[in-house]
């Protein structure tokens, strides 16, 4: 392997130097950071393929730097390798604890240092192939909305049952609103475990049979996996979890449906960066309006195509402005508009979806709609 590029973050010159040069022998594009904050500066300007930070640096240390690394959708499965003249058994835990990949002792032994760069870069470009063709296998719509109440939560649901109800397409449901998931609750499901639990699991080693157990399955065939059960859980479940999770569920399903919190968070981003195509959910209320009309123009400074963008208008009141003030607001009309259909606060309460209680009821032919919606933006390769 060679021509990779490497970022070398150490505040001793000298070991820069040596670092740079022997990579440098190697083949690989060697840049360097004297800090954390020269690090994160170097990356944002070229991402590279691996780094290698030193612990203990002023300004921010290696442990700091790893830890925002891991915390960013962009650079969430980065590897790294850390270094440090620390060599305790605590030491060393703390720096896999923060999502280092390796833990090399210094004085470092340069052969060691080439040849783990070498393994970890491998498998990196496996994983890559891998996830590549999860996605052909796969397709990931993620559902958006800026406001609570919108019923963003009862279209993932029901949305995902009409597409399972097909008998044509696998499908699998992840609940992103780690804070509060519904999607369980909707489905009178309780997954077992739920990315949270992750956090001292290393997912991307794991066998299906043991993926899984974090997997609720429903009976109409929608496969569930729940990111948080609970608010003081939420912070447990990594970026990291969500691509691999992501993964998971795209090579075994036609598509994922995802459920988003109203926030912009990294696990949201790391969703819209797998997303096939986006469902931004309003209602006919201004503030609602307004807040999917700012999501629009984030997705439009993330050179999303508007083609894989689709404007889900849900009526979930009587009233609300006509649709002609709506679409001028948007300057397009939505793809799909759901009617006022308060039996689908009904069925959410008792955990059977509307589209299994009651198919032939107006908003369950509704969702078959937005369940076709999403196979026409978002075909499956064959």
């Amino acid at each position: 392997m060679a021509g990779e590029r490497i970022l070398v973050v150490d505040d001793e010159g000298q070991i820069r130097k040596l670092l740079q040069a022997t990579l440098q022998r190697h083949g690989y594009v060697v840049s360097t950071a004297e800090d954390g904050y020269e690090a994160l500066r170097e990356i944002r300007k070229a991402p590279p393929h691996l780094v290698i930070t030193d612990v203990a640096m002023p300004n921010l240390n290696g442990l700091e730097l790893t830890r925002r690394l891991r915390a960013e959708a962009a650079t969430a499965r980065l590897p790294i390798i850390m270094l440090s003249a620390r060599k305790q058994a605590d030491d060393i835990l703390a720096g896999y604890a923060q999502g280092a990949d390796e833990y090399i002792a210094k004085p470092v032994e340069l052969a060691v240092l080439a040849a783990k760069v070498e393994l970890l870069l491998r498998r990196s470009t496996e994983a890559d192939a891998k996830a590549g063709a999860g996605r052909r296998a796969g397709r990931v719509c993620v559902f958006l909305h800026g406001k609570g109440g919108v019923g963003s939560t009862t279209l993932v649901v029901n949305g995902a049952i009409a597409l399972a109800s097909t008998m044509i397409y696998r499908v699998a449901l992840l609940d992103l609103s780690l804070e509060f998931a519904n999607c369980g609750m909707l489905m009178d499901l309780k997954p077992p475990r739920t990315l949270a639990d992750l956090s001292d699991v290393r997912i991307a080693d794991m066998s299906d049979d043991l993926f899984d157990l974090f997997v609720a399955p429903h009976p109409s065939g929608v496969r569930l996996v729940t990111g948080s059960d609970s608010p003081e859980l939420a912070e447990l479940a990594t970026v990291s979890a969500v691509h691999h999770a992501l993964e998971r569920l795209r090579s075994s399903a036609d598509y994922v449906l995802v459920d988003c919190a109203a926030t912009f968070t990294q696990h949201t981003l790391a969703a819209v960066d797998a997303a096939d195509v986006i469902a931004v959910v309003t209602t006919p209320h201004l503030a609602s309006m307004k807040a999917s009309l700012d999501i629009i123009r984030v997705l439009e400074k993330l050179k999303i195509p508007k083609e894989r963008v689709l404007l889900i208008l849900n009526r979930t009141t009587a009233s609300g402005v006509p649709i002609e003030q709506l679409s001028r607001f948007f300057g397009r009309k939505p793809e799909v508009i759901i009617p006022f259909t308060p039996p689908f606060d009904d069925a959410a309460d008792g955990g059977r979806p509307l589209v299994m209680t009651a198919p032939q009821n107006v908003g369950s032919v509704v969702m078959r709609d937005l369940a076709a919606q999403i196979t026409v933006a978002a075909p499956i390769a064959h």
